[in-house]
């Protein structure tokens, strides 16, 4: 009787072995019939049970069923696939990956892609998509983990590279940004991107290495002539922080006489000049690109935020002038851009009522500005309030 209860167990165990076999046989059939959800659901199985997690195949399949699942939705995004998984392209990563490491050997000949090595390299626009997801999402060291690996799955690839060096960038790696951007812009044939010469020129900017911050923005080779706004005000920006005046000059002088009403370009440059702090350079080009496009909010405001840092400057210099008439003078020339400001912000929030910089520089500008008369003090007054009931 006991060898008879032993036989009936073997035999159980046996067809329980034999049906995960079997989803593994089925995932296969059902990838070939392109029925993706159920080769998903049958290779699930495998991926889990003890007789199949450990097989080869079983990894490969995951790899080649999600990597379709992915593209599917990638050219569909309402497919019927849509709920299916939201990081197809990294489950297919792992898995071509962990196939790997099973045996390095592993192919099907009947099969797209036919092994592991050639579908990692699939997974590189998938794992892009994935990365750039996460970025808006603001889920950054999320967005690192999914960038290495798409950069990992094609380290020749000018989107892996770049989007490795970004989200590295967000992820506040600055090591990885700046191999990523320096080996995009030192291989035999740099990149015709204008981005990873501005970012990497900026965060040698931020790290105040001027001679590596010039060599970057310098870097993107003369032959090609294509213009774009923000490289050509990145890199006047630059080389005026280095200190090459002339020559960023020159360089703004020539987009200008190539676009002398491109308001973004306007724009851009007075910003730039703004935040280095050099105002009457920034308030000439934001005053002329207010010229060009007068109901812009962003200009503006900039241009509006430009005179109040101006003033903000002027006056905190103000308790080292020792002679009364010069200290009178520069207390007049703050009131002047205060009310220059003050206009500017007001039509600021006229435009675009709910944003609460202009509200908060509003708070701080009326009760600066010395009032000439009681009925300009009252409104003032009356304004400041209804700018603290927004505020709260």
């Amino acid at each position: 009787m006991k060898k008879f209860v032993f036989t009936i167990g073997l035999v159980t165990l046996v067809t329980l072995s034999m049906a995960q076999r079997k989803e593994l046989s089925n995932a296969y059939n059902h990838y070939s019939n392109k029925y993706w959800s159920r080769a998903k659901t049958a290779i699930d199985k495998a991926a889990e049970h003890e007789d199949t997690k450990n097989d080869a195949r079983t990894w490969f399949y995951r790899g080649n069923i999600y990597l379709q699942i992915g593209y599917a939705k990638q050219e569909n995004p309402n497919s019927e696939y849509k709920n299916l998984c939201d990081n197809c392209g990294e489950i297919a990563y792992d898995s071509y990956v962990k196939a790997l490491q099973i045996d390095k050997t592993i192919e099907a000949s009947t099969m797209m892609p036919n092994n592991p090595i050639k579908g990692i390299d699939f997974c590189t626009d998938l794992l892009y998509n994935e990365t750039l997801a996460e970025l808006n999402k603001n889920n950054f060291e999320r967005a690192l983990v999914l960038a290495e690996k798409c950069y990992n799955s094609n380290p020749h690839s000018e989107s892996g590279n770049f989007i490795y060096a970004v989200a590295a960038e967000y992820a506040n790696k600055k090591d990885i940004a700046k191999a990523r951007y320096s080996a995009m812009i030192n291989r035999k044939k740099p990149t015709l991107m204008f981005e990873p010469y501005i970012q990497l020129a900026l965060i040698y900017k931020e790290e105040k290495d001027t001679a590596r911050a010039l060599k970057a923005i310098k870097a993107r080779p003369a032959e090609d002539t294509t213009f774009n706004i923000k490289y050509v005000i990145n890199k006047s920006v630059i080389l005026t922080w280095a200190g090459e005046t002339e020559e960023a000059t020159a360089i703004m002088d020539e987009a200008l006489a190539k676009d002398p009403n491109n308001h973004l370009l306007l724009f851009g440059l007075g910003t730039a000049f703004s935040d280095q702090k050099k105002y009457e350079e920034a308030e000439k080009y934001l005053n002329k690109a207010l010229e060009i496009k007068p109901n812009d909010v962003n200009i503006v405001y900039n241009l509006g935020n430009s005179y109040y840092n101006h003033y903000a400057e002027k006056f905190n210099k103000m308790d080292e002038i020792k002679d009364n008439d010069e200290y009178e003078k520069e207390k007049q020339e703050c009131q002047v851009l205060l009310r220059k400001a003050l206009p500017l912000l007001e039509k600021a929030h006229e435009m675009d009522p709910e944003d609460r910089n202009t509200l908060i520089m509003l708070k701080i500008v009326y009760p600066r500005i010395d009032t000439t008369t009681d009925e300009e003090k009252e409104a003032f007054s009356t304004k400041l309030k209804a700018v603290d009931e927004k505020l709260k």
